[in-house]
């Protein structure tokens, strides 16, 4: 454990960790659950595809929604995943995310009701969860030192995707519904992220094989 995890104050590494992906997780699930909570069937409607198409549109933000807190959990479990400790800072970075979370519901309603008016309010938020992701990751593999050995170039990677990823795809996906090309590079920005996540990984791995010779001769 490093001397900065040590500094934090906490009453121990483990329970410590335990208790905040425990509290994130319950904070993740009632976010999508007030999402769906939220949609309301119409008063009349006179057949499925006029439900369909009165509730089309909620129903668009709502698949947005719950795919972006996907992301954003499957990122945060990612990075908890690396955690050794956790201490003071990491929490309030947490809290911060989380908060932001707990706004989609909000912002989610506001999209569908006021459609593109309230796009920039909600690819606003979405950013700003990121970038707060991106601090949480960042202050934990550089400067909080509460993380394990993790290469260089591969958090670096990690940091970017956290940062800007999710907000580009969604900025992508309202471009492509009005823009059929709009389909097209929302596909080569999923593709050029996959293919960097497994060239960090390939290089994060060669790192540790050239490692491994050098300390066992030593």
């Amino acid at each position: 454990m490093s001397k900065t995890a040590n500094a934090g104050g906490h009453e121990g590494s483990a329970p410590h960790l335990h208790r905040l992906v425990l509290f994130s997780d319950a904070v993740f699930a009632i976010a999508i659950t007030l999402l769906a909570i939220e949609i309301h069937p119409p008063e009349h409607w006179t057949s499925i595809a006029d439900l369909f198409g009165q509730m089309g549109h909620k129903l668009w933000a709502y698949a947005v929604s719950f795919a972006v807190i996907g992301v954003y959990w499957i990122s945060h479990r990612r990075i908890f995943a690396r955690l050794r400790t956790a201490n003071g800072v990491l929490d309030v970075l947490n809290l911060v995310v989380l908060g932001l979370i707990g706004l989609l519901p909000l912002v989610t309603e506001l999209l569908w009701e006021h459609g593109g008016a309230a796009a920039i309010v909600y690819l606003g938020l979405v950013t700003a969860i990121g970038f707060a992701l991106a601090a949480l990751w960042g202050y934990a593999a550089f400067a909080g030192e509460l993380t394990g050995p993790v290469h260089r170039g591969e958090a670096l990677f990690t940091l970017a995707r956290v940062a800007i990823a999710p907000g580009l795809m969604c900025g992508l996906i309202f471009f492509a519904l009005n823009h059929a090309w709009g389909l097209i590079l929302l596909a080569l920005a999923l593709g050029a992220f996959i293919a960097g996540g497994r060239y960090m990984r390939r290089q994060a791995e060669q790192a540790v094989e050239i490692d491994q010779p050098e300390e066992a001769s030593a």
